[in-house]
């Protein structure tokens, strides 16, 4: 693992990516603000006397994948391709370099491809989490606000039935999904989609480190992680399953109706399943040609 940690800080993929992913964040927490803002003024002309509806108009909308901003949702459009960058053709380039023969000379080749398999995983999961952490902590600052407390007490209210509303305040705040850990903190909601999100972000980067001993096009390998993303997309869509397709799976705004947990699982072992087995696959069928 040490020396995958030096040749990923020596890349300067690594901090391209990590910059990219930086902006968006930034200009989807700024986009983000200025949208709470205006959100909370007209709510506060409307329903200014109705605290709970006012309560429900959060700082916390403004963390990235929160808000109604177009670079929030960018950000979870443009992830599997973007966190799979560094680490994706580490495989393709060591094969046609023939430096992976000087690798298996100095570990087992059991050890070098299980190395490479674990480490793509975690470094995709850390490239995605970690903008989304920084992007919260600016909202945060910007906003000034750390605790939310208030939303909390409203959204209990909006789950137990006993919040006062005026006619024009919206019920969509009730969340199909993971209600529990949004009625004792925003925190607690964002980082179980973070995670989750993390979770499938290196599992796309591992499809493609699998992918790789297929396919011979360098830029066909960096793009297989997004086009498996947008593959299942399209075919859900088609099937009408908006509620199987990851798209819709990860966003913490739970933008379709009928979501359930269960999806998650089956898709994520589904996504792996397929990626251990090519792996397993490409390392038996290339063995002679890279050992």
């Amino acid at each position: 693992m040490i020396i995958e940690t030096r040749k990923l800080l020596k890349n300067n993929m690594t901090y391209i990516c990590l910059c990219m992913l930086l902006l968006i964040v930034g200009l989807a927490v700024w986009s983000g603000v200025g949208i709470f803002q205006t959100e909370l003024d007209v709510m506060k002309r409307v329903n200014g006397e109705f605290p709970d509806a006012v309560a429900l108009v959060s700082p916390h909308q403004s963390w990235v994948g929160f808000s109604e901003a177009f670079f929030s949702s960018f950000y979870y459009f443009i992830f599997p391709l973007v966190v799979a960058l560094p680490v994706v053709d580490t495989l393709y380039r060591e094969r046609t370099s023939g430096n992976v023969n000087y690798q298996l000379v100095r570990m087992k080749q059991r050890t070098y491809y299980l190395q490479k398999f674990v480490f793509s995983f975690l470094v995709s999961f850390t490239l995605f989490l970690f903008p989304l952490l920084a992007g919260m902590l600016l909202a945060n600052i910007l906003t000034g606000t750390w605790l939310f407390t208030d939303f909390t007490a409203a959204y209990d209210k909006l789950v137990r039935g006993t919040a006062v509303f005026g006619d024009s305040t919206s019920l969509g705040h009730k969340k199909e999904l993971f209600s529990d850990l949004l009625r004792q903190s925003p925190y607690l909601y964002a980082l179980a989609y973070y995670l989750i999100g993390g979770l499938y972000a290196g599992a796309y980067s591992c499809f493609g480190l699998a992918a790789s001993f297929f396919i011979r096009n360098r830029y066909l390998v960096l793009f297989s992680p997004l086009c498996l993303y947008l593959g299942c997309w399209l075919i859900f869509t088609l099937l009408q399953l908006l509620a199987w397709d990851p798209f819709n799976l990860l966003d913490p705004r739970q933008p379709v109706l009928g979501l359930k947990y269960v999806p998650f699982v089956v898709d994520f072992c589904v996504i792996m399943l397929l990626s251990v087995f090519l792996y397993t696959w490409g390392v038996k069928k290339n063995r002679d040609l890279l050992a």
